[in-house]
Formats: C-alpha cells, structure tokens, sequence
C-alpha cells in the first residue's frame, strides 16, 4: 500500500512561465553566464519564476489545488511586468539567479492568495518570505558575472500549476493547469485594436 501511495504522489509548484521572447532572452543571457561560470545551467524550456512550492502531494489532490487557483483567477489579480536588471549569486547554494529590480504589488498579491488559499484548504507550505528569482545555474562557481546593459521585461500574464519530474537528465516541468491574469486597459486597448 506505501509503494501504491508513493506513486500516486506528484510534485508540484505554482510559476510563471516567461513568453517566448523573454524564454528567448534569458536563455541567451545563460549561455553567456555559461561561457564565464561552471555549472550546470538551466534548460530553456525550464526557465519559470516560482510562486508557490507545493512539494509532494497525492494525485487526489492536485484537484483541490486547481479549485483554489480557479478562485483566485475569479478574483482577477492584475497582469504585471517583470524588470530584470541583475545577475547574483547565492554563494550557500551556488545559485546563479537574475533579479528582479522592483516587487510589483500584483505579484505579491497572487503569491499571498495563493499561500492563504492553498492553506484553508489544508496545504502546509514554507514559511520563509517570498523572494523572487529567477534560477539560471546550480552547482555555479564563477570569476565573474556579466553586467546586464539594459533591463529586461519579462510581462506575466498568466500562471501556471506545474507537475516536477526527476530525470537523470534534469528536472522535466509538466504544466497542469493555466489560470489568467487580469489584463490592464492598456492591454485590453491593444487587444481591441487588433479586432
């Protein structure tokens, strides 16, 4: 019965996935990291910012995590953009990471609705503060970081429930489940001119 529950288990993560030209941008950014860092340097496809870790949970569950998230997307929390202007290293864990300059409000709202949410449903999450980044490399050991000349915007509209999977070649992400961020009216302008 333990081994039957063991492979029903699924570790999971709430993210934002960057848009192909930011996934695009940022993967050439690690490449040059690449070229001045050894390490192992993060897959493109793979490149997402963390909003919630959920870690292992029965499959049955992942259902209530859907439910949680559909109820946050009702309330409408705003679309935002994402400024990347530094390159860091997290010298206890060899992490290379870009940092995103300014905390827009509406990311710190999604990221304490779904704490607060994924918590009335029974979920124990981690209980250290959200600091957002953006890993580029693991198991880094750099002489130096290259500057970024000009910043980077990376424009999240939209989250994603993604399913992690072990491999002797990596992690493999599995998006399951995609919710939408409110659009501002610049973007619902666009939008209605395009029509």
């Amino acid at each position: 019965m333990a081994e039957e529950t063991r492979q029903k288990a699924v570790r999971l993560f709430f993210a934002i996935w960057p848009d192909k030209e930011t996934c695009m941008q940022l993967d050439r950014l690690t490449g040059r990291l690449a070229s001045v860092c050894e390490g192992r340097k993060t897959k493109a496809e793979n490149i997402h910012l963390t909003l919630v870790f959920v870690g292992e949970v029965n499959a049955s569950q992942v259902e209530a995590l859907c439910r949680a998230a559909d109820e946050i997307e009702g309330h409408g929390v705003r679309a935002f953009d994402l400024v990347i202007e530094r390159i860091c290293v997290w010298k206890r864990k060899n992490i290379v990471y870009a940092e995103i300059n300014e905390v827009p409000r509406p990311l710190m709202d999604l990221v304490e609705a779904l704490q607060s949410s994924l918590s009335l449903v029974g979920f124990s999450l981690e209980e250290r503060s959200y600091k957002p980044h953006i890993t580029l490399m693991r198991n880094a050991s750099c002489k130096t970081l290259p500057e970024r000349a000009e910043p980077m915007v990376w424009r999240a509209r939209e989250w994603v429930l993604v399913k992690s999977d072990q491999t002797s070649d990596g992690p493999v992400y599995t998006p399951i489940g995609r919710w939408f961020l409110k659009g501002d009216q610049r973007m619902i302008n666009s939008l209605n001119h395009q029509r």
